[in-house]
């Protein structure tokens, strides 16, 4: 049996790139239009209590922010010193993330007092 070709006038979508309205992508191609029903109402900011550690290039801190647990010891020196670096530099998502491990290590001696009060109660 011999295979059967398509000349490439006779694919379906030969020569789209020709004309941009038989484009499938041409949709996404173009700028975005607002629409008439969309509208965005600025949130109630929540009063700032204590310290909030926030990025150098904000005036504010971000509409939904924690203080709950402010940074403290080791842990809290090295997310202070991150944020005195900007965002788009290595060293601020490094400081981080150490700072992360050594707040694990931190708070190790509370777990262990925890479950030592935990074993002797239960």
């Amino acid at each position: 049996m011999e295979a059967e070709f398509m000349r490439p006038k006779e694919l379906p979508y030969w020569g789209v790139d020709l004309c941009p309205e038989d484009r499938p992508g041409v949709p996404r191609e173009a700028p975005p239009h607002l629409l008439s029903c969309a509208h965005w109402i600025e949130p109630e900011r929540q009063p700032v209590e204590g310290r909030v550690l926030r990025h150098p290039g904000l005036a504010r801190p971000t509409p939904v922010f924690s203080a709950a647990l402010p940074p403290r010891g080791a842990s809290g020196a090295l997310r202070r010193l991150a944020y005195e670096v900007p965002d788009h530099k290595l060293p601020h998502w490094l400081l981080l993330m150490i700072a992360d491990r050594v707040d694990i290590l931190e708070s190790l001696p509370l777990l262990v007092k925890r479950r030592r009060r935990a074993a002797r109660t239960g």
